[in-house]
């Protein structure tokens, strides 16, 4: 046998024993992984739905309990007096805050005062009966009793709105004493607030109002972990109202839903190909197949040696194999995108969301990297809570995890720009990459930071500044690289942010402190 007619028949051997090796690991292996995989990823946006969810109720709460224990408040329910409802109550507070409905109720569950941000929401449209919110709505008689703040919120049909409601007793700013009312703010589910939940979740739904007085077998609630039977694009669910009667449809569309095809016209060309080239294979193409092929397992091997993915060379002469590394080089990007999906799934703080140290240390890496080659500019930023620990040791552990999050989602919403992140260094300290084009956008990242932190106006009995919490932030500033810096790794430069911070500290807290450094010279702006 001529080695020609040899090497055809071998090829097409090996390719007909290598397409019915991959059929039988696609169907036992690779198939049951990749649809696990998608399975697993739809409950983490379910699960990401119901966080952003929780969160948008977190804020009602939050602004809602703030307004309730205020002995302000407790003496308005007293005497309605129109200049406290004019300064304190106006219409351009709660729509600045997204509040589409207040309403002020006496200890019986009597309407005392109310706002309202459109006609759906008037006082009419309340029920005749408001005693039938009780215990639900409205707190009871054993609530009002203990004489302590008490809440109460979820979903509810107000007129012709499904909102979300927060519900919390009037009493005192120390938190004891008579109870004489409850305070009942609502945001009504609208595009506005899908929108608002789609961008902090990054999980495509939407929100459709039901019917009331209809029943909606086969569909389950979404009140607990949702559960993928099967794969598919979208999945529905209720979400039930204080009452426990259906009020909202959310439709969840799935980024992935269903498993690749092992035939597809691709494949089958590819194949066929592959074929009609091994059956007119001669010695100098044979030659030109081994070398491509040489190279393909050197590159898989130091891909095994170094576990890193490598692209392989696309410069052949015969068109086939030219194409096979271009769909190597393509999967190779894919596995990288995908490898860096699943790692960024384990690079997020379990408390806040953001970030962790570990996503710190590979994201720093990589902008330094970037920055030595002479790409951009490059920066660090501490940010610490100011006096945390007598903010723990003063309303508790639960409380300080709480600050910690609004300070961390806050701060999150600020470093949204390309080479900009947000990581949770340790307990609560955070610290902030950033890999831009202008020093400018550092400084004025910094101080809309400190300002935003400012404005959350987080109650701190012990706080330095106007019993709020407050940060103080201290930077490091690198301009374009250049060869004084070489001996400068991104761990001296968080060090240098570090002791910044520490200035900052000294000084009074509640400030920026940032360093600049030039080629030349360092100088220090306050």
């Amino acid at each position: 046998m001529k080695l020609n007619h040899f090497l055809g028949f071998l090829g097409l051997a090996l390719l007909l024993v290598s397409f019915s090796l991959a059929s039988v690991l696609y169907y036992l292996v690779y198939l049951p992984a990749i649809e696990s995989e998608v399975r697993s990823q739809q409950a983490r946006e379910l699960l990401a739905v119901q966080m952003g969810i929780k969160f948008a109720q977190r804020n009602l709460d939050v602004l809602c309990y703030d307004y309730s224990v205020w002995d302000e408040m407790v003496g308005f329910v007293a005497v309605r007096d129109e200049a406290f409802s004019r300064s304190n109550l106006s219409s351009n507070a709660f729509e600045a805050a997204n509040i589409d409905g207040a309403y002020l109720f006496n200890t019986d569950g009597d309407l005392l005062w109310h706002y309202s941000s459109s006609e759906k929401l008037l006082p009419d449209t309340l029920p005749n009966n408001n005693k039938a919110w009780i215990g639900s709505v409205l707190p009871d008689l054993k609530e009002i009793e203990k004489q302590v703040p008490t809440t109460r919120n979820g979903l509810m049909n107000l007129g012709q709105s499904v909102v979300y409601f927060s519900n919390t007793s009037v009493l005192p700013s120390d938190e004891e004493g008579e109870v004489v009312g409850s305070l009942l703010m609502v945001r009504a589910i609208n595009s506005e607030l899908t929108e608002e939940i789609q961008q902090l979740s990054l999980v495509n739904f939407s929100l459709d109002m039901l019917d009331p007085t209809k029943e909606y077998d086969g569909i389950e609630t979404f009140d607990a972990v949702p559960y993928i039977d099967s794969l598919a694009q979208k999945h529905m669910w209720l979400l039930n109202d204080v009452f426990g009667i259906p009020a909202l449809k959310i439709s969840v569309t799935h980024d992935k839903s269903l498993s690749p095809s092992l035939f597809t016209p691709e494949s089958a060309v590819l194949f066929f190909t592959l074929v009609l080239v091994s059956l007119g294979t001669i010695i100098p193409i044979s030659i030109m197949i081994l070398k491509p092929l040489r190279t393909a397992n050197k590159v898989l091997k130091k891909m095994v040696d170094s576990g890193k993915l490598i692209k392989m060379k696309s410069g052949w002469h015969i068109d086939e194999i030219v194409k096979l590394s271009l769909s190597f080089n393509q999967v190779v990007e894919k596995l990288e995108r995908h490898q860096n999906y699943l790692e960024s799934l384990s690079y997020k703080d379990p408390l806040t969301g953001v970030a962790n140290r570990r996503s710190l240390e590979v994201f720093a890496q990589r902008a330094h990297e970037q920055w030595s080659e002479g790409k951009g500019l490059i920066g660090f930023l501490m940010i610490d809570i100011d006096n945390f620990k007598a903010y723990n040791d003063t309303l508790g552990h639960l409380a300080g995890d709480k600050a910690i999050l609004t300070i961390a989602q806050t701060l999150l919403l600020e470093c949204r720009r390309r080479g900009e992140l947000l990581t949770r260094y340790g307990g609560e300290e955070f610290c902030v990459v950033v890999h831009g084009d202008n020093i400018a956008q550092m400084e004025l990242l910094s101080k809309r930071m400190l300002k935003q932190v400012w404005e959350l106006n987080l109650y701190h009995p012990e706080a330095s500044h106007g019993k709020r919490v407050t940060v103080s932030i201290g930077g490091t500033l690198y301009e374009r690289y250049s060869p004084s810096f070489s001996d400068m790794t991104w761990e001296m430069m968080v060090g240098q942010a570090d002791a910044q911070l520490y200035e900052a500290k000294m000084s009074g807290r509640n400030q920026i402190k940032l360093e600049y450094a030039k080629e030349q010279q360092l100088k220090l702006v306050k």
